[in-house]
């Protein structure tokens, strides 16, 4: 709970004003970030919705938390708008397992295509989105997914994510007020990412070994962006590496361009880990210090005699604020020049005085 009130909650409200967000749990395997992330009893959770206990619900993940919120805020705010809203969400869930990007939704489709686009940003070709309607619907896609996520026992965990985890959320808006339509599209991404591994503490071999050096090339490249964007913050020329890796590439913009971004580092407390525990806090030291510019992805349509009356509205309020503003500045120069006068005549009157002296 207090994770979601400092983390998860404030993401939920920006996404739903059209700010473009995203959440990633980091850190070494078996730090609890899929614990964080969707909770530790993900399934008895989908499966007892109606009788679930209190215990599953003071330990419910954040994602199951923020779909219920949004879905509240929505809920809410179309209840007490007095203009006509309407609101679309779809949700789709991918996995990037040995740098391939698979549909967790539809596991026949793999092997996905990454693309950019100057309007709407990066996206997955061929991807499934789902429409839901209430957070029910939410959590069993997500459970879909999960539930399709390459997962396998290693020597540090025996549920181990061999896959990077994504599930995305599209959030649509759209409000009629007066013949003019203001329409909001954001996407939150929620990103359980694969833990750093190392050999000699999982013991992994075989298709273990080979996930695990996929995991820790994609998690370095992730570094190595991380390290080019704070450089390039600092004023230095720098190449960001955004292509050294599928997940890098999908969080382009999550991590340098127009999105809030939020990273939380998951960390053992045990003392055999210090040393990955280390690695990790100054990743987060370093991705604190980056500072994206996001922006409200809003679009304005309407006729054209309400717009120009807007307009012309908006005209004569900044031409009586720059009245107002030259009067005021007109006021404090009089006083200005009244001051130096009077200082003048006390000036030229005790010179006087001297004279005669």
């Amino acid at each position: 709970e207090e994770m979601f009130t400092s983390v998860g909650k404030p993401m939920a409200h920006a996404c739903l004003q059209g700010y473009h967000c995203c959440l990633i749990a980091y850190g070494q395997t078996g730090a609890g970030k899929t614990y964080t992330m969707e909770g530790p009893s993900l399934h008895a959770h989908f499966n007892e919705v109606e009788d679930m206990g209190p215990e599953i619900t003071e330990k419910c993940g954040l994602i199951p938390r923020i779909l219920e919120t949004i879905f509240l805020i929505l809920a809410a705010e179309k209840a007490q708008s007095g203009v006509d809203v309407e609101f679309s969400v779809r949700c789709s869930s991918l996995q990037i397992y040995n740098e391939q990007v698979e549909d967790l939704l539809c596991p026949d489709s793999t092997n996905l295509t990454i693309h950019e686009d100057a309007k709407i940003g990066m996206y997955v070709e061929g991807l499934q989105e789902i429409e839901v309607q209430t957070p029910e619907a939410t959590y069993e896609v997500l459970k879909r997914g999960s539930l399709n996520r390459h997962v396998g026992a290693t020597a540090m965990n025996a549920e181990s994510s061999r896959s990077h985890g994504v599930f995305i959320l599209s959030v649509e808006s759209q409000r009629q007020d007066l013949g003019v339509l203001n329409r909001r599209i954001s996407r939150f991404y929620l990103v359980d990412l694969a833990g750093s591994e190392r050999q000699k503490q999982t013991e992994a071999v075989g298709l273990r070994l080979k996930e695990s050096g996929s995991i820790n090339r994609s998690l370095s490249a992730l570094g190595n962006v991380i390290k080019a964007l704070l450089e390039t913050a600092e004023g230095k020329i720098r190449h960001i590496p955004y292509r050294d890796s599928k997940l890098t590439y999908l969080l382009k913009d999550a991590l340098g361009g127009n999105s809030k971004c939020t990273l939380i580092a998951n960390i053992s407390p045990s003392i055999i880990n210090l040393e990955e525990t280390t690695s990790t806090l100054k990743f987060a030291q370093r991705a604190k210090y980056i500072k994206n510019v996001a922006i409200v992805n809003e679009d304005t349509l309407g006729n054209g005699s309400v717009s120009a009356e807007e307009v012309k509205r908006l005209r004569l309020e900044i031409a009586a604020l720059r009245a107002r503003i030259n009067s005021t500045l007109a006021g404090e120069q009089s006083i200005s020049w009244n001051d130096h006068s009077c200082k003048q005549e006390q000036t030229d009157q005790s010179l006087l005085c001297a004279s005669r002296i």
